[in-house]
């Protein structure tokens, strides 16, 4: 039998068509913390943040592409909201962040789940929703 392999941390990228603004969101806004930034390859640039503290392996890369770039789909540029997917975020206080947000961005909530949980809703630059809660 083959020797089975762990998963050790997840790290969401999101393409962005707007690099400034998203980028000043999740580290100016949410407080995330930008571990590293890049760019190099022609017409793409990028920077992944870390959610929580220097232990935790929970990471956002946020990435522009250039149009002319080989891995460029029209999609990174809509900026529509899709509710396919989006990120949730579990913090110790969604009352803190639903003070701290008021005014920053549209937000719903909090929101009290059938199952115990808190929910606060809001999206980020390009209509991403994202989901900050406590259970």
């Amino acid at each position: 039998m083959s020797k089975q392999f762990n998963f050790l941390s997840l790290k969401t990228a999101i393409r962005t068509k707007n690099y400034e603004a998203s980028t000043a969101f999740y580290s100016k806004v949410l407080h995330l913390t930008i571990v590293q930034q890049y760019s190099g390859e022609k017409g793409v640039r990028g920077c992944i943040l870390r959610i929580g503290d220097e232990q935790s392996n929970a990471f956002i890369e946020i990435s522009e592409i250039a149009p002319t770039h080989y891995y460029f789909d029209a999609s990174f540029q809509k900026g529509v909201a899709n509710d396919k997917i989006d990120l949730q975020i579990k913090t110790e206080s969604v009352d803190y962040w639903a003070e701290h947000l008021k005014g920053k961005c549209e937000l719903r909530g909090p929101v009290d789940r059938p199952w115990g949980a808190r929910y606060l809703y809001l999206r980020d630059p390009d209509g991403l929703q994202i989901i900050i809660y406590e259970e």
